[in-house]
């Protein structure tokens, strides 16, 4: 029968953190989207892992099958997740690898530091795990899905730096000759630390990703607003009409037979009016397209800027109306904001598919500064206690899930922007 001594407390304490850094990897790596079990059933999975990885690690102590049981393990980890079978063994792979790569790491310096120890193996299993943590960090800010345009570097550098202070303050507790059950409570206590840490994280992430949808809704409902204004228009337009049609019919029979010619002409000119539809500038056939960049050009009429349009897309195009309304909104957003400044703006909008591929372009007249932060473009608005909007980094976030590239110009006070998809 087992006794449960230090290294074995630390040990499984080590391992729950494990698995937490664990299941962040398998989120960035097949994303929360692709969850296709219950909470529960996830969870369900994670403490089998946890179970029967800590008792063959306890009971049996043969490391070949602590091993084999770890890969077999990471393989039901990815159970819970919607993905393909190369995919789920290149994810095992992978973090099978960077937990024996850490494990290594941390090994061989320890060894080189302290020489051969009895502490060695309980510095390797706690400081292998941070570090794991940390690769998984550095990992979520390069490939991540939303972090990259939510946290700056130096945001990035705290959150960090909190595993390494960590393992600094573990390292000096193991070898500082403390009680063990001194050394437990506070080492539980610093990897609760960093759990606690990250969830409060992922908390403002989800959060500020909410606050995006909702901006993107608003446009959506602006743009289906704006779209009903138009087809009611119409409509009273062709009331209108129809129950003056034959007076008209009437007046204009009478003009031709009289000759009078002027009059005919003002007639004429006055009943085209009637008839066209001056809010509807685009018709795709696409409801969001249309309506939104219908709302947002509406607005730079009433500015009076000059408008040149080419826009050619199909009804259907393969982009999702989320997408759509986080490009074009934001885009036509930042022009109108440079646009209000001036007297006699200009805007272009080249919109166009061929073969697979959606070019995007805007240009816009602006006048004053651009402002840059490195290579990122800064916000110009002025109104602070407002929501500083979708910005241009979701729409390179955007971009980059259709396989695209954007490219952002300023020349002689035209602000240029180009986008290419592929669909």
């Amino acid at each position: 029968m087992l006794v449960m001594g230090y290294s074995e407390v630390i040990y499984l304490i080590s391992n729950v953190f494990r698995i937490f850094s664990i299941n962040l990897f398998l989120i960035l790596f097949f994303s929360k989207k692709n969850l296709r079990w219950p909470r529960w059933a996830q969870w369900g999975v994670l403490c089998t892992y946890f179970i029967f990885n800590s008792a063959v690690y306890l009971f049996v102590q043969k490391p070949m099958l602590t091993v084999i049981t770890n890969a077999f393990l990471f393989v039901v980890l990815t159970l819970p997740y919607k993905s393909s079978i190369c995919r789920r063994l290149f994810s095992t792979c992978s973090i099978f690898m960077i937990g024996i790569i850490c494990e290594g790491i941390v090994a061989r310096t320890a060894i080189l530091l302290y020489g051969l120890s009895p502490k060695i193996e309980i510095i390797t299993y706690v400081l292998s795990n941070f570090l794991l943590y940390f690769i998984v960090l550095i990992m979520k800010r390069f490939f991540g899905e939303h972090e990259e345009m939510l946290i700056d570097r130096m945001h990035w550098l705290f959150l960090t730096i909190i595993p390494c202070i960590s393992s600094i303050a573990d390292i000096a507790l193991i070898l500082g000759g403390y009680e063990q059950w001194v050394n437990v409570i506070i080492i539980s206590s610093l990897f609760l630390i960093n759990i606690v840490f990250f969830y409060l994280y992922a908390q403002v992430v989800d959060k500020y990703e909410f606050e995006i949808q909702n901006q993107s809704l608003a446009q959506q409902n602006k743009a289906y607003h704006q779209q009903l204004l138009v087809i009611r228009t119409a409509e009273d337009n062709i009331k209108r009409l129809q129950h003056d049609y034959k007076n008209h019919l009437i007046a204009l029979k009478e003009m031709t037979g009289n000759c009078k010619t002027e009059k005919f002409k003002e007639y004429v000119r006055v009943f085209e009016e009637k008839l066209s539809l001056n809010t509807e500038f685009v018709m795709t056939g696409n409801e969001t397209v249309d309506g939104l960049i219908n709302y947002k050009l509406q607005l730079m009429y009433d500015l009076g800027v000059k408008v040149d349009l080419d826009i050619s897309i199909p009804d259907d195009i393969k982009i999702h109306d989320f997408d759509a309304v986080v490009i074009l909104g934001n885009l036509l957003d930042n022009a109108i904001r440079a646009l209000q400044e001036q007297e006699n703006g200009v805007f272009l909008m080249n919109f166009l598919y061929n073969r697979g591929a959606v070019f995007l372009q805007t240009r816009n007249t602006y006048i004053g500064e651009i402002k840059m932060k490195g290579n990122t473009f800064c916000s110009t608005k002025k109104v602070f206690d407002e929501p500083h909007g979708i910005g241009l980094n979701n729409v390179k976030r955007i971009v980059k899930k259709y396989n695209g590239e954007l490219s952002i110009s300023t020349e002689e006070n035209y602000f240029d922007v180009e986008i290419v998809m592929y669909i």
